[in-house]
């Protein structure tokens, strides 16, 4: 061998930077230049993969919510992590893995959805654990699987590489297959949705990771759980995260299940337990149903171990768990009465009219859209209701909005900077008209121009971050705007922060717009637009060309967090032995 090759001249070093710039690559040979120079070289930086007993997940739990503290998160490549899937599932191009403490993400995604994905879970983790009384056995040393893809065709090319070889499903928004115990993920262009998905199918994971697969359970606890426990609030401000939401804004599933209640003729439990058909909506009401009383919550808690031992399969499932129920339940004719009952009741607080909403905690925004529309979403909670009501954290105070009772209501706005100047943001209230002002306006306006078959809504918008306007969407009187004064629209521009607060005062409403050091007063008589009566107990949010956010304040709204660390929906201590005296007694 020449010196040459031993000892490089500074002249053929030059001579490789201009190759390298030129975008020519001599990968082998510049690393056999390294080894010759002494240099040593690594075939990544990632670490080898952590025992799941080594991992930190910190996560306060109060009943339903879960609060995120601190939780490690370790990317490793290539590497397959230790998982229930038993090494059925492969590397895919493109993606790598992620592991947390209870889970093992593969993914394409960036970093940050993969630690929001990751974070929901471990947040979700508790709750699946309290549903269904039990944590798979070894989760101190196996992870549960998930896939999440970044298109629908990527998800769909992991699935294939996975043995998906009966096809994929072309509608879900996810599968989890029992032959590898793993969830896979479609995503969607909704961010409720996208969050939604990998909690249901990774509960259908957690759940095939306690016995191995998840055949001996009827419709309504293998779809119902996990539409029960994904239907959830998130908070991102806080990394909040509320499971098992009976009364919210998108994906309402308490409005899907009236509908297929009635559709179906009022079916009974056991029928809906007879069902072999997927009814999400009516399963979603079983499950609610039995942990909307702690009694019923503990008889449930018994039916779920009781099917688990049972272990039944394919055409015994039905009739192991019809069987199962009654014999668990003490006196079923008065549990089916109280289902109807209890299904009877249900009252949505919420109604998208229009609009691709979405909700963040306690506070809704629009996402991008090219409709003109005024998009509307009603919020008309009865809290006098026997079921739970906008069942999620109520927002934080803020000095910006001041006491309320039942004669006003409140609403919190935060401007995007950068679409101030776009659309307009803010609520109304659902009018009743005066005989006076219907005669009399009726004589001018031609009466198509009225429809009595639609709410009247008077309605208050934030325009340009300039001026509150108030107008109806039936044209009963000239929209009237009211030009917020310098001081206030310096704040805004400041703090991008407004809070509108109507109060009713005998036959008038005072509306109050409030900055950070400001405010603003002005009364609108109710006689002067004809109006007779308002309800300021229900709005509708509304908003048009922009993404800002806005958060409606009810004095009922009441839901609060705690400093108790529990699980236990109905915030029982010792939970776990109250379950095991009410079994020890039950079967006495």
């Amino acid at each position: 061998m020449s010196l040459f090759y031993l000892f490089p001249t500074i002249s053929f070093y030059r001579r490789i930077l201009f190759l390298q710039k030129q975008q020519l690559v001599f990968a082998p040979l510049i690393a056999l230049l390294a080894l010759l120079s002494g240099c040593q070289t690594t075939r990544s930086n990632i670490v080898a993969i952590p025992s799941p007993a080594d991992m930190r997940s910190e996560v306060s739990v109060n009943g339903r919510v879960s609060t995120l503290k601190h939780i490690d998160i370790q990317h490793v490549g290539k590497q397959i992590p230790l998982t229930y899937s038993e090494g059925k599932i492969a590397n895919s191009r493109g993606y790598d893995w992620w592991v947390s403490k209870h889970f093992a993400l593969k993914s394409d995604l960036p970093e940050d959805k993969v630690k929001l994905y990751l974070e929901l879970l471990e947040m979700s983790y508790p709750h699946y654990v309290e549903l269904f009384g039990m944590a798979p056995s070894a989760i101190d040393k196996k992870r549960i699987a998930v896939v999440y893809g970044s298109s629908r065709q990527r998800t769909k090319e992991a699935m294939l590489d996975d043995g998906f070889l009966r096809g994929v499903h072309k509608t879900a928004g996810g599968e989890t297959m029992f032959y590898n115990r793993a969830g896979y993920n479609f995503p969607s262009h909704r961010q409720h949705h996208q969050r939604y998905i990998v909690i249901h199918e990774t509960m259908h994971a957690f759940h095939m990771a306690l016995n191995g697969h998840s055949t001996w359970a009827p419709n309504w606890i293998t779809e119902g759980m996990a539409d029960a426990i994904a239907s959830h609030v998130y908070d991102p401000n806080k990394k909040q995260l509320t499971v098992m939401v009976f009364d919210r804004a998108p994906m309402n599933y308490l409005h899907l299940g009236l509908q297929q209640y009635y559709q179906n003729g009022q079916p009974s439990f056991e029928a809906i337990n007879d069902d072999p058909s997927l009814k999400r909506g009516l399963n979603f009401f079983i499950v609610h149903f039995l942990l909307s009383d702690p009694e019923r919550y503990q008889y449930f808690k018994r039916f779920i171990g009781k099917l688990m031992d049972a272990n039944p399969h394919s055409e015994n499932t039905l009739p192991t768990a019809n069987a199962l129920l009654k014999q668990t339940f003490p006196d079923w004719p008065q549990l089916e009465q109280q289902f109807a009952a209890f299904v009877r009741s249900a009252t949505p607080s919420f109604y998208i009219v229009d609009g691709p909403w979405e909700q963040n905690g306690a506070t809704y925004w629009l996402r991008n859209t090219e409709s003109k529309t005024l998009n509307r979403l009603d919020i008309h909670p009865n809290f006098s209701s026997t079921h739970a009501v906008m069942d999620f954290p109520a927002p934080d105070k803020t000095p910006l909005i001041n006491s309320l009772d039942e004669h006003s209501v409140a609403a919190l706005i935060d401007l995007e900077p950068e679409q101030s100047k776009r659309g307009e943001i803010g609520f109304a209230l659902i009018a009743d008209l005066t005989i006076e002002s219907l005669d009399a306006r009726l004589g001018r306006v031609k009466p198509k121009e009225i429809d009595f078959n639609k709410d009247t809504l008077l309605q208050f918008t934030l325009q340009e971050g300039m001026k509150l306007t108030v107008s109806s969407n039936q044209e009963l009187f000239p929209a009237k705007s009211v030009a917020l004064l310098p001081q206030l629209r310096n704040d805004i521009k400041l703090y991008h922060q407004v809070a509108l607060t109507l109060s009713k005062r005998d036959d008038a409403l005072i509306i109050k717009m409030k900055t950070q050091h400001h405010e603003q007063l002005a009364r609108l008589p109710l006689i002067q637009i004809g109006v007779s009566d308002l309800s300021l107990q229900k709005i509708s949010l509304i908003g048009r060309n922009n993404n800002h956010r806005i958060t409606p304040y009810f004095a009922a709204h009441d839901y609060l967090i705690t400093n108790e660390q529990t699980t236990n929906p109905w915030h029982f201590n010792d939970a776990a032995l109250l379950r095991r005296a009410f079994r020890n007694i039950a079967l006495s």
